[in-house]
């Protein structure tokens, strides 16, 4: 049954208490994927009215993506900081460069979107280097920091939710994957923008290897992990499994995340387009994905399950 904490606050309750309880940093960062949110619905907005199309180096995705991915990360890694013992310095010093390295890292993509040149690869005029080259610069802060954060959710992490504190492990440990695969990309595609190959680096699906392997989707996919596997580690921690169960679920899903993350650089890194998918691959994606949603339906069940138990039925007065 679910707890009298999550069945009797409402969540706006909920979200004003967790939002008391985060640090002034994560308080910060938390602001900056606000504002990271923001910008994204502002040029969705941008984009609908351009009628320009959505793929390509020179487009309104750019912003859209980036502002959606940033703030979700912002958010997720605010509350990863909640479950950590740091002081309060170590707090304000990776959380406050992250910050700062979010916005550049917007600002500049969103700079060169509005200016109608590709903000990846492109060293056209030194103005579009140096802009590149500051891109590069934000990545390492950024690559820095999740490294720490990953490095300190297993040495400096809360005592108590095992299981929550199992998934944040796991995502982090699949954010830090990101972060290599991000550089994979930058290794991949300068050499090839130097020779000349803007097939390779400008097509619709950005850097490319071989005929049609995309870098960015097993990227994408790394980086979203922080947000589905801790929040089944959350909803674990919120119904009446026992501790072996609630980690059990925890594992599978980290555990086909993983695989669906290696099916997809499979299939970039052998030049094959992403869903162009071999027997073999396709039956390894889609138990991936059976390993992360068995756990969350199973869970579900159990939160509407306790949600019905917890209702009280209302009569009308009998005439």
């Amino acid at each position: 049954m679910l707890s009298a904490t999550v069945t009797q606050r409402s969540p706006l309750a909920h979200l004003s208490r967790r939002w008391q309880e985060l640090s002034a940093p994560a308080k910060l960062l938390t602001a900056v994927g606000l504002l990271m949110a923001a910008s994204a619905a502002f040029h969705t907005v941008v984009f609908l009215q351009s009628g320009t199309a959505w793929e390509g180096p020179v487009s309104w995705s750019k912003p859209i993506t980036f502002g959606l991915s940033l703030a979700l990360t912002a958010f997720t890694l605010a509350l990863v900081e909640s479950r950590l013992r740091l002081r309060p310095v170590v707090s304000w010093l990776l959380l406050g460069a992250l910050s700062a390295a979010f916005v550049l890292e917007d600002f500049l993509v969103t700079l060169q979107a509005w200016r109608g040149v590709p903000s990846h690869f492109n060293t056209a005029t030194p103005f579009d280097a140096m802009v590149f080259s500051a891109m590069g610069a934000t990545v390492t802060v950024i690559v820095v920091v999740i490294v720490s954060l990953a490095i300190l959710s297993f040495t400096s992490a809360k005592t108590g939710a095992p299981a929550l504190t199992l998934a944040i492990r796991a995502g982090m440990v699949l954010l830090v994957a990101g972060q290599v695969l991000g550089v994979a990309i930058i290794a991949v595609g300068e050499p090839a923008a130097l020779a000349g190959n803007e097939a390779a680096v400008f097509g619709p699906e950005g850097v490319v290897v071989g005929a049609a392997g995309v870098l960015k989707s097993p990227h994408g996919i790394a980086l979203h992990a922080i947000q589905i596997v801790p929040l089944l580690g959350w909803l674990v921690q919120r119904i009446s499994w026992s501790g072996t169960r609630r980690r059990r679920a925890v594992w599978s899903a980290a555990a086909g995340y993983a695989l669906v993350l290696a099916v997809s650089v499979f299939q970039a890194y052998t030049g094959q387009a992403q869903f162009a998918l071999s027997l073999a691959a396709l039956t390894a994606a889609l138990a991936g994905v059976l390993l992360v949603a068995a756990p969350y339906v199973q869970a579900g069940r159990h939160i509407l399950r306790g949600i019905r138990a917890n209702q009280v039925p209302s009569h009308s007065p009998a005439s």
